[in-house]
């Protein structure tokens, strides 16, 4: 009996050590929910590990991410908390304050030791609060991860070689020419051998397929020869990232821990398309894109897998959001759930011990739009007057606006998104609409139910369209009738009618054909590729003739480069639309619609 109880502290630590599981967080970057191939939704991309990592354990269909953007994401996820409650909402804030707890700091009194690998992005820019630079280190060194391989390219600050060798006056900056995704992958694979016999945390964040984008072989040879470019690169950065992860799981296995290891998987929000640099990712079926709270920007591939712990081949269906990881990973770790957090454990869910869903409700705030989702309904707000509700359950999903005809469930849903704010810092909801978002929501809700919109492949090339649903109306209501749009303002905004999806060089002239029976003035405005809002000076104003009969207007557009987007402001003097053509000055770029259907 001695000799036990003088044993006992030698072997506490073991016992302890085989109880408590491994645990790899993935996050990829920029990575569309359609670019997983097993969630069936294009047929070019090949993802096999990460399939095989779905069919051994779970695909969360409705998996979420707490932003539509880098930082606040990740700030989310590490610290499973909604990012809004310290300050870091967007990626023009930061950094990740040393109050706010990393996964890694609330493992290490459990015996845990953590290494973070990749893309950070939690430490810039260097911010100023109240006037004052917060100054110091927010690096994963100071944020709870002992070991680390922090950057993004081909150079990186490490407390390692890639041997597993340590390095003296750590952190050391280290070179390494290979595409980026497999040094990271080595390094995870380097952090796993050294503590295959501890309990550890690997954060391994891949910089893929954020651009700038690159064509690694062997995976760009294998890519299909007729996708565009930037889709050919996103593909093969992809594969390369997917083979890391089929690499991980091998070594795993070879080091006989792979049942000890929970693996989870998550984009950190959805690809740029229109908006932004597309990176060659996809997000279809889903409605939008990186920078809005519609699920093409939030929605992301989310898997994981636990063999011998978590039934292979499940497809859960409820909501579940990023901040869930650190409340997963406490609980693991054999800890208290902290009241801090805002996830919840989803073990309980993937091992089948509880059904049903998780959260309540998920709360977004990001810039001028606020969300929140129930198991079926999706309210977003936009600025202080738009308002999109969305039954994500349906067929239509995020195409179709069901505000109209469930006010009373829109207005519980507000409410309760209301009560969420005012938890957080201010500033509050709602809030006035910022230029960029408000071109996102113009350039994604055309209601076609096709994706069309959300994917930047497909272009239109027909030169007449018999249709206006890629059109949108602020501040008018619009109806086709005896073969003209007749627009009515509401009041309540400057009103225009809007095409987000024009690739015409400038400069250009607009032809448009309507009636006015006052005269006054019409004006066009135009957004050029590149330009993230429209310009002052980008408008043309000329004087309009009253006429009881439809006139031909020839507006000049002295646009310098490739015009992707236009308006055309709608005052009291306009009241009905026959056609309206855009036509290069040079060149044979040219684009008719004439108006038989509402906007």
């Amino acid at each position: 009996m001695m000799k036990f109880l003088l044993l006992f502290p030698i072997l506490c630590p073991l016992l302890f050590a085989e109880t408590k599981p491994n645990i790899i967080l993935i996050y990829s970057d920029d990575h569309g929910w359609a670019d997983l191939g097993v969630q069936g939704s294009v047929m070019d991309v090949k993802t096999p590990n990460l399939d095989a990592l779905a069919k051994d354990g779970i695909r969360f269909s409705h998996g979420y991410v707490s932003a539509p953007q880098c930082v606040p994401s990740r700030a989310g996820v590490l610290t499973g908390r909604y990012q809004q409650r310290f300050g870091l909402e967007d990626n023009s804030l930061g950094p990740l304050v040393h109050e706010e707890l990393t996964i890694a700091e609330r493992l290490k009194p459990a015996g845990y030791v953590s290494c973070q690998i990749g893309k950070w992005h939690l430490d810039a820019p260097p911010a100023e609060k109240g006037g004052k630079k917060i100054a110091g280190s927010f690096q994963p060194w100071t944020q709870g991860f002992e070991e680390y391989y922090t950057g993004q390219m081909d150079s990186f600050s490490a407390s390692h070689d890639l041997q597993g060798k340590p390095l003296a006056n750590a952190p050391q900056v280290l070179t390494d020419k290979r595409f980026r995704c497999v040094w990271q992958a080595d390094a995870a694979i380097s952090f796993i051998d050294r503590h295959q016999s501890d309990p550890f945390f690997l954060y391994l964040a891949f910089f893929a397929p954020h651009v700038p984008l690159e064509s690694p072989e062997p995976w760009f040879s294998q890519t299909p020869t007729d996708a565009p470019k930037e889709r050919r690169q996103a593909l093969s950065m992809i594969a390369a990232m997917d083979d890391g992860v089929g690499r991980i799981r091998a070594k795993l296995k070879e080091e006989g821990i792979e049942k000890n290891t929970l693996i989870i998987f998550i984009g950190d929000n959805g690809a740029p398309l229109k908006q932004g640099a597309w990176d060659g990712s996809l997000n279809l079926p889903l409605v939008g894109e990186k920078g809005m709270l519609t699920d093409g920007g939030i929605r992301t591939p989310f898997v994981a897998a636990w063999p011998g712990k978590i039934k292979a081949g499940q497809v859960f269906e409820a909501p579940v959001i990023n901040l869930d990881v650190a409340a997963t990973a406490v609980k693991l770790a054999g800890l208290p759930h902290p009241d801090a957090l805002d996830g919840v454990d989803l073990m309980p869910y993937m091992t089948g011990e509880k059904t049903g869903n998780p959260h309540d409700l998920l709360f977004w705030r990001w810039r001028s739009q606020a969300a929140v989702r129930s198991d079926r309904w999706k309210l977003i707000l936009l600025g202080k007057k738009e308002r999109y509700l969305f039954d994500i359950n349906s067929p239509e999903g995020e195409s179709k606006n069901r505000i109209a005809e469930f006010p009373e469930i829109a207005a519980d849903l507000d409410k309760k998104l209301m009560a969420w704010n005012a938890t957080l810092p201010e500033p509050g909801l709602p809030r006035p609409l910022v230029a960029a978002d408000q071109i996102f929501y113009e350039n994604h809700m055309n209601n076609s139910g096709d994706g069309s919109a959300s994917d930047p492949r497909k272009k239109t090339v027909s030169k007449e369209i018999p249709s206006t649903n890629t059109w949108l109306a602020r501040g008018a209501s619009t109806l086709v009738k005896d073969g003209s749009l007749q627009i009515t303002p509401d009041g309540k905004q400057t009103p225009f009618i809007a095409f987000s999806d024009l690739h015409i060089g400038g400069p250009a002239s607009a032809n448009v054909q309507l009636r006015s029976a006052k005269g006054g003035k019409i004006s066009i405005a135009w957004r050029c590729h590149g330009q993230k809002d429209f310009l002052p000076e980008q408008i043309t104003h000329l004087p309009l003739a009253a006429a009881e009969d439809f006139q031909t207007i020839a507006i000049p557009i002295q646009a310098d480069g490739n015009i992707i987007h236009i308006r055309l402001l709608v005052t009291d003097d306009i009241t009905d639309l026959r056609s309206l053509e855009i036509k290069a000055n040079k060149g044979k770029d040219a684009k008719k619609w004439t108006f038989e259907t509402s906007p």
